[in-house]
C-alpha cells in the first residue's frame, strides 16, 4: 500500500510516501480502508522524535481517520465488515490501517467522510476534556487558548453549546474571525493585548473557572494566575513548544484543580466512558451545534506541504488529507 512513512526523526523534510506492508488484523482489531486522514500537531512531533508516544521506525504516520472496515478480528464485538466509521489510531496516511475496535466509532449515516474524519481525536478531546473532565456547566467562563486551532475551534463550539461564556484567545485577525464565527463570546488577540489584563476585567477579577490548553508556555503561566476559586485548568497539549512549571502553591492558593486531558489514553482503557464521549459528540453534530471547521484538503502525496503549515500554525480548523 502507500503511505507516508516515517524512516528517521531527522523532521518533516525526511517524509516519504512510498510502499509499505499491509497491516495484520488482530483480535480484537479491524482493518480500515482510509478514505480520508485529518492531521492533529503530534503529526508534526512524530517524525522529529518528540511526541510522548513514538513507534518504532519505520512507521505510517497520522493518528485520526474516517474509513471502511474491511476485516474485523474474531474478538470483535460492535464493528463488522462494511462499516463507515471514524477512528484513532498510528497509520491514518496509509491506504489501510490496524485500528483497536474501541478506538473507532461508527459514523453516522448523515454525516460525510470528510467531516467525520475531522472529529474523533480534536473534537472527541473537546468534549472529553471539558464536560468529563472539566464538568463545564452553563453560566461559567470558559477561556479557549489557541482556539482557531484543530481542537480548540472544537471547545469553542462545545463550551457555547454548554451555555458557557466563551472567551476565545488568538494570535492573529485571520483566526480571531474563525472564533467568533464558532460562537465565541469575547475573543482576545494576545498578540497585541494584555491577556492578563483583559481576563482580570472579563471576570470582574474573580478569576476564570476553567481554562482549555492545547498551547501551554506563556499563555499557560498567565491563566495559572487568573483562576476563579474552584476552578479547572485543562491540560491538553503544548503547541507553543515549551511545557510550563507550575508551583503547586498556586492551586492550593486558588483552590482549583489542574487536569490532564488524554482522551486516546482514556478511549483505549475506559471503552465504556470513550462511546458515551462520542455518543455525546455526535448528537451535538446532529443537532447543528458542533460542526468541524475544515480548513484545506491536500492530496495524499502533498501531505508534508500539508504538516508544514500545520507547524507554522497557519491552519484553521482541522487539514485533512484525501487517502482513498
Amino acid at each position: 500500500m502507500k503511505a507516508i512513512v516515517v524512516s528517521d526523526t531527522k523532521g518533516l523534510e525526511s517524509l516519504q510516501l512510498t510502499d509499505f506492508p499491509l497491516p495484520d488484523v488482530r483480535p480484537r482489531g479491524v482493518i480500515v480502508e482510509i478514505r480520508i486522514a485529518a492531521l492533529n500537531f503530534p503529526d508534526v512531533l512524530q517524525p522529529s522524535g518528540l511526541y510522548q508516544d513514538q513507534p518504532e521506525l519505520p512507521f505510517v504516520l497520522g493518528l485520526e481517520f474516517s474509513g471502511i472496515v474491511r476485516e474485523a478480528g474474531e474478538e470483535c464485538r460492535l464493528l463488522k465488515t462494511g462499516d463507515r466509521v471514524v477512528g484513532m489510531g498510528q497509520g491514518a496516511l496509509g491506504q489501510f490501517s490496524s485500528a483497536r475496535e474501541q478506538m473507532c466509532f461508527k459514523l453516522p449515516d448523515c454525516m460525510p467522510h470528510d467531516l467525520g474524519a475531522a472529529i474523533p481525536l480534536a473534537g472527541g478531546t473537546a468534549m472529553y476534556g471539558l464536560k468529563y473532565c472539566g464538568q463545564l456547566v452553563a453560566g461559567e467562563t470558559l477561556v479557549v487558548l489557541g482556539a482557531a486551532g484543530g481542537t480548540g475551534n472544537y471547545a469553542v463550539q462545545i463550551g457555547k453549546a454548554l451555555g458557557a461564556r466563551v472567551v476565545a484567545v488568538c494570535s492573529s485577525p485571520e483566526k480571531m474571525r474563525s472564533a467568533m464565527a464558532a460562537g465565541a463570546d469575547v475573543v482576545i488577540n494576545y498578540r497585541v493585548e494584555d491577556l492578563k489584563e483583559r481576563l482580570r476585567e472579563l471576570t470582574d477579577d474573580k478569576g476564570v473557572d476553567v481554562v482549555y490548553d492545547p498551547v501551554g508556555g506563556d499563555l499557560f503561566d498567565i491563566c495559572a494566575r487568573r483562576m476563579a476559586i474552584g476552578g479547572r485548568i485543562l491540560i491538553v497539549g503544548f503547541a507553543s513548544g515549551r511545557i510550563p512549571d507550575l508551583g503547586v502553591n498556586m492551586p492550593l492558593i486558588k483552590s482549583y484543580a489542574v487536569l490532564g486531558v488524554n482522551w486516546s489514553l482514556t478511549a483505549w482503557h475506559r471503552p465504556e466512558i470513550s462511546s458515551r464521549v462520542m455518543a455525546d459528540l455526535f448528537d451535538l453534530c446532529e443537532r447543528g451545534l458542533v460542526r468541524p471547521v475544515i480548513d484545506k484538503v491536500y492530496p495524499l502525496e502533498e501531505a508534508k506541504a500539508a504538516l508544514a503549515r500545520l507547524e507554522n500554525q497557519q491552519a484553521i480548523g482541522k487539514t485533512l488529507i484525501q487517502v482513498g
